[in-house]
């Protein structure tokens, strides 16, 4: 079974998920006009990309358009644009370099469980409320960042830790999730054995 099960191609190109497409594209604009100083330029892009995140998600609800790549590709773009955002501001503020970092760690850990769960069940997770929340409070703290590039150092670490105390949270839930899933599924197939 592939990891990355489409039951059709036509999936591909839905609505929501050429949104995605259009959000990892912004990645790049974000980050030259953030580096060239057009901090305002930039926040206008991340401000573009986050909407376009929730017009997406209501296009895939509303339409019946969700998909299996829709569900991977979505948080994919949030956290290529967030890790993106991060190392903009992380010049001025290096300690943001750990929030980097310790979000890198979470995603590859719930890529790898969700992948482990998707290999043994063939079901593909809809993001969870935690996980919005997390999205919702990360990228409102980095649009804060880009706003404000003078932010004192005390406002930042607070952001810091508020965004990776959510990601613990969140990651700690998505675990217990997927083990709950994981061994329901199991159970079903014992079941039918």
């Amino acid at each position: 079974m592939s990891l990355l099960p489409i039951k059709d191609r036509k999936q591909i190109w839905s609505i929501p998920n050429l949104l995605s497409f259009f959000r990892i594209l912004l990645i790049p604009v974000m980050v030259s006009l953030y580096v060239k100083g057009r901090t305002v330029a930039a926040l206008c892009v991340f401000a573009v990309s986050a909407a376009s995140d929730i017009v997406d998600g209501q296009i895939a609800r509303r339409c019946n358009m969700v998909t299996d790549l829709g569900k991977m590709l979505d948080p994919l773009a949030d956290k290529l644009t967030q890790g993106a955002a991060l190392v903009c501001v992380a010049q001025a503020h290096p300690q943001l370099f750990f929030l980097l970092g310790f979000m890198a760690m979470k995603e590859l850990a719930q890529a790898y469980i969700g992948g482990r769960i998707v290999k043994k069940t063939g079901h593909v997770f809809n993001s969870k409320w935690f996980g919005k929340l997390c999205t919702i409070i990360t990228t409102g703290s980095l649009m804060a960042m880009f706003a404000f590039p003078e932010m004192p150092e005390q406002a930042v670490n607070g952001l810091l830790i508020l965004c990776a105390g959510m990601m613990l949270v969140s990651l700690a839930l998505y675990v217990r999730h997927f083990m709950e899933y994981g061994d329901t599924a199991e159970g079903k197939k014992r079941s039918l054995s």
